[in-house]
C-alpha cells in the first residue's frame, strides 16, 4: 500500500470508489510534490482485491490502514469506512467521507439496477465504449481526461477485483446490520465528517440526510463549490491543500 516515504504531515489512507486504479491518483500525487513542503503527505490507496465475503474484505482493509493518520473514503469507500467504524475499527482515526455512497443504496435507482443478474458485466462493457466514455467525461469532469489517465480510469472498471461483488454485498440487509450496530452509539462515528462537491453528479448530499436519519446522528458536512465527484483529478491542488489542512487539524487534537 505504501507510496514513497512518509512525510511530515502524515499518512492518508484512501478508500476509493468502485473501478479505482492507483493511476487515478497521479494528478493528486503530482500536486503533493508541487505544493511541498507545506502540503506534503503520503497518499496511500487501499486496493480491495479478491475476497469471498464483505467481512473478509473489511479485515484486509483494516490491516492495510494500520498506522494511517487520516482515512479518506470516497464513493463506496465511504460505506467501507462506516462499516469499519461500526465494528469498532479506526477508533480515534479521523475519517473524511467525500461524495460517499451511504443509505441512498436503498432508494437510488442505480444500485437497485446493478443488483440485477448480469448488470455489472454489462456496465463494464458499456464503459469500454468510446461514446459512453465521452458522455461520462462530459458529465463528471470539468475537462476531458488526458492519456494515459483516461485509459487507466476506464480500464479500472474492467480490472477491479470486487466490482460485481459490491452490488451483492452492499444491500438494504447490510444497512440494517449497520443501523443495529451504530444507532444509539454516536461515539462510534466520532471524528467522521462529510465533504461534498456542489458539482457532484454521482451522489448528492441527500445521501447524508438519509444516513443521519437512519442512524440518529448528525455528521458535519463541508461543501466545495468547484468540486465534482473526483476532485483529486479535477482540482488536485485545492484537494491536496484541503487534505493537508485536515491532517494538520487532526494532529492538533
Amino acid at each position: 500500500m505504501t507510496h514513497g516515504a512518509a512525510s511530515m504531515l502524515g499518512r492518508v489512507g484512501l478508500l476509493p470508489g468502485n473501478g479505482h486504479v492507483d493511476a487515478r491518483l497521479a494528478p493528486a500525487r503530482a500536486a503533493v510534490e508541487r505544493l511541498a513542503p507545506d502540503a506534503r503527505f503520503a497518499l496511500e490507496s487501499v486496493g480491495y482485491g479478491e475476497h469471498g465475503t464483505f467481512d473478509a474484505l473489511l479485515d484486509d482493509v483494516r490491516d492495510r490502514l494500520d498506522g494511517v493518520d487520516l482515512v479518506y473514503g470516497t464513493g463506496i469507500g465511504g460505506l467501507v469506512a462506516v462499516a469499519l467504524r461500526a465494528r469498532g475499527d479506526l477508533a480515534g482515526v479521523p475519517v473524511v467521507l467525500q461524495g460517499p455512497v451511504l443509505w441512498g443504496l436503498e432508494t437510488r435507482r442505480f444500485p437497485r439496477v446493478m443488483r440485477l443478474p448480469g448488470m455489472p458485466r454489462l456496465l463494464v462493457l458499456a464503459l469500454s465504449l468510446g461514446p459512453v466514455q465521452r458522455r461520462f467525461e462530459r458529465k463528471h469532469f470539468e475537462r476531458p481526461l488526458e492519456e494515459p489517465l483516461r485509459t487507466a480510469f476506464f480500464g479500472g472498471y474492467r480490472d477491479a477485483g470486487a466490482f460485481a461483488r459490491w452490488f451483492a454485498w452492499l444491500t438494504p440487509d447490510l444497512l440494517r446490520h449497520l443501523e443495529a450496530d451504530l444507532r444509539g452509539r454516536p461515539p462510534l462515528l466520532d471524528g467522521v465528517e462529510a465533504w461534498w462537491g456542489s458539482l457532484d453528479h454521482v451522489v448528492g448530499p441527500e445521501e447524508l440526510a438519509r444516513t443521519e436519519s437512519a442512524l440518529g446522528v448528525s455528521i458535519p458536512m463541508r461543501s466545495f463549490p468547484a468540486w465534482g465527484h473526483y476532485p483529486m483529478i479535477d482540482a488536485p491542488d485545492e484537494w491536496v491543500r484541503e487534505v493537508s489542512l485536515a491532517l494538520a487539524s487532526a494532529a492538533r487534537v
